[in-house]
């Protein structure tokens, strides 16, 4: 079973780690050897998802930081919570391979309810339903 759900809050975890710390790298942090997942309970299919999210991510920091502070009015992107910042960061990022755009916007605003401020999930269901 593929527990996608479960490798968001993955992802959103090792982005807020990364953004928070201020790690160099997260697959040297955070990854085991190939072909095992880094993180003990993830299936491999589930932790090839985490890492294909996270290396698109960082492939594309730069445009999708643009896609985010465009789409931001009135905010700039440094000013974001780093739980929000990362949960936009991450929906963008799966968005270039994954074509279920509003299941990805649902799944992101469950995890800023949970995660988030009180009101964060409103700017993230903003932003992210201009972008993607």
């Amino acid at each position: 079973m593929f527990r996608i759900k479960f490798c968001r809050e993955i992802i959103l975890k090792l982005l807020f780690a990364e953004d928070v710390i201020g790690s160099e790298s997260l697959e040297s942090d955070y990854m085991l050897e190939t072909g095992k997942p880094f993180y003990k309970e993830l299936t491999e299919a589930e932790a090839k998802f985490v890492k294909e999210t996270i290396d698109t991510l960082q492939n594309n920091k730069e445009k999708i930081d643009g896609q985010i502070s465009k789409n931001l009015i009135g905010w700039k992107l440094e000013r974001l919570t780093p739980v929000d910042r990362n949960l936009l960061r991450m929906g963008i990022s799966e968005s270039y391979n994954n074509d279920q755009k509003a299941i990805i916007i649902d799944d992101i605003i469950r995890i800023a309810k949970k995660y988030g401020e009180e009101d964060s999930y409103k700017i993230i269901n903003a932003v992210l339903d201009k972008v993607l």
